[in-house]
């Protein structure tokens, strides 16, 4: 499952433009939209970016594009594939020791 974030705020028609953009590209994907106006620390952080779309912890300023989009997602299905394998890894090298009867 993607975590996917768009961060932005009311009256920025950039914002608006990536929404739209969102929703002619990908009309069924499920994304949290974030104002930053209502948080200084976002709006330190993301203020002349937006909008910016996270996924995971990987971001991409507007303008983005399908190519970019897609290569985002994959990088962040491969990470979530890598820690999930990491921890079966660990589980199923995990040794129970039965005392000898």
């Amino acid at each position: 499952m993607h975590n996917i974030t768009l961060y932005g705020t009311l009256g920025c028609h950039l914002c608006e433009e990536a929404e739209a953009w969102l929703a002619y590209f990908y009309p069924q994907l499920s994304y949290m939209q974030i104002d930053i106006a209502c948080d200084e620390r976002l709006v330190e952080q993301y203020g002349i970016r937006i909008p910016v779309l996270a996924v995971g912890s990987i971001e991409l300023d507007w303008p983005f594009n399908l190519e970019q989009f897609q290569d985002v997602m994959l990088n962040h299905a491969r990470i979530l594939e890598s820690s999930s394998s990491a921890g079966q890894v660990q589980s199923s090298t995990r040794r129970v020791l039965k005392p000898i009867s």
